[in-house]
């Protein structure tokens, strides 16, 4: 008989646990994103050793000047960097976040795109591997589930430590706009995004809950159709506000900086928090969560995270229309994958 526990999450890592006396984060890229999660990560006290590296040495070495000033108003830190010759800078590594992809070229298919960030991880993940060999990787490039599943693949690693920021913050964003709507704090409602981070996510209607009492128990409508109170129009809206911060300033790169900080203060604890986060899916041959699918993915999932990376992952009680929308966006996923140039 199974107990609760089991009923509950799959074990990923059962090893013992990992204790972090120090702590040493490495950046890739000092563009806006790689420098509002260093910011992050710094005001939080988070690592006692940050590392930058970027292309751009004249960049990277203002921001980490411009880092080092601050010092003062900080928690004891040491800040260094350098550009993309100098990954030895980033040896004995305790996380390593990856920042820096290649920007989308007007009307390129997702397919090219993709490949050309393959290509640059190519480059990056052994020296990272190389010199880090038992770092934790974060990825937060886009398409942020299809890199993650690259960086693992060219890793090496096993799958517990490799991770993508996934729909940690379309959830985020997703439960704010409910709780706005009800008229209550940001953090009154639970529920989770998953599958494909992006305009392919799926929303979980049918487990949000606020203070206990899920939604649909007292609204059935709710983020269907015939949802006549305007609920189901807020997964767009989401999309729509992504697509007009990425138009007006690159990225939502302060939100998925503080995120990421969230993440990485998991990997460094033993809090076994539970984010929704891009992690390789496939579990004694099926994809979890989703019965009779079988693919070799990663796929945005609520994770348990503590030191040894990901844990664990949630199971979820899903819905007849969930379950198609994921098992499409797994199986388009699966077929993008096998269409990159290894």
């Amino acid at each position: 008989m199974q107990t609760l526990r089991e009923k509950v999450y799959v074990p990923i890592y059962a090893g013992k646990r990992t204790v972090v006396p120090s702590v040493k984060i490495t950046i890739i890229g000092a563009g806006s994103v790689g420098m509002a999660t260093a910011f992050s990560l710094l005001t939080k006290g988070i690592p006692t050793e940050l590392v930058i590296v970027d292309l751009n040495v004249e960049r990277v070495e203002a921001e980490v000047s411009d880092l080092q000033n601050a010092r003062q108003f900080l928690p004891k830190v040491s800040i260094y960097g350098g550009s993309s010759t100098h990954y030895k800078l980033s040896a004995n590594s305790n996380i390593a976040i990856i920042c820096a992809g290649v920007e989308k070229r007007d009307n390129e298919n997702q397919l090219s795109h993709v490949q050309r960030n393959v290509d640059a991880l190519k480059t990056v993940i052994p020296h990272l591997v190389e010199n880090s060999p038992k770092c934790t990787i974060i990825v937060l490039i886009k398409p942020v589930d299809v890199l993650a599943y690259v960086s693992w693949r060219i890793s090496g690693f096993p799958k517990n430590r490799v991770l993508g920021l996934g729909t940690l913050l379309d959830s985020s964003k997703f439960c704010n706009a409910i709780s706005k709507k009800l008229g209550l704090s940001p953090d009154a409602v639970s529920g989770y995004i998953l599958g494909e981070q992006g305009e392919k996510a799926v929303p979980i209607w049918s487990s949000v809950t606020c203070a206990g009492l899920k939604l649909r128990s007292v609204y059935p409508e709710i983020g269907t159709p015939d949802d006549k109170e305007g609920y189901n129009k807020i997964p767009q809206e989401l999309i729509e506000n992504e697509k007009s911060i990425d138009k007006g300033k690159g990225a939502n790169a302060w939100a998925i900086g503080l995120a990421t900080s969230v993440i990485c203060q998991a990997l460094l604890t033993d809090a076994n928090s539970i984010f929704p986060i891009s992690t390789h899916a496939k579990h004694e041959g099926k994809l979890v969560g989703l019965q009779g699918v079988d693919k070799d993915i990663f796929f945005s999932l609520p994770c348990i995270v503590n030191t040894n990376g990901v844990r664990g992952i949630m199971l979820q009680q899903l819905d007849d229309d969930e379950k198609e929308k994921l098992f499409v966006s797994a199986k388009k996923m699966e077929e993008l994958l096998q269409s990159i140039e290894w």
